[in-house]
């Protein structure tokens, strides 16, 4: 009984120690500079993305400052998807002018 109440006790301290999602969170705040860098905010659809994807930096900064690294993991992740969909709606966004501006000129803009 002793052992099986130690092993649990093992698994709960190890299951708890898990390092906080640093380089997660690095790369969801990476990803969020760009979709601002690539100008999101002026995409309203991208904005809405975007400002998402910032909430959940800032939820996963207070995750782990309130040591709940896994969940952070997650946010952190969640932070960078958002803001990867944001980068695509811009994309989008520019083709689509891009495409309209090609149709109102007759001719078609070369790809950089």
């Amino acid at each position: 009984m002793r052992a099986t109440f130690l092993s649990l006790v093992f698994v709960f301290a190890v299951g708890c120690a898990t390092a906080p999602p640093t380089q997660a969170l690095t790369t969801s705040i990476a990803s969020v500079n760009t979709a601002e860098e690539l100008g999101a905010s002026q995409v309203p659809q991208a904005a809405q993305v975007l400002r998402y994807a910032k909430k959940e930096v800032v939820w996963t900064r207070a995750l782990i400052a309130n040591r709940k690294h896994e969940r952070a993991q997650r946010m952190a992740q969640r932070a960078e998807s958002d803001a990867a969909l944001a980068i695509a709606l811009v994309r989008e966004h520019e083709a689509r002018q891009a495409a309209e501006q090609a149709a109102v000129t007759g001719k078609a803009t070369p790809n950089p």
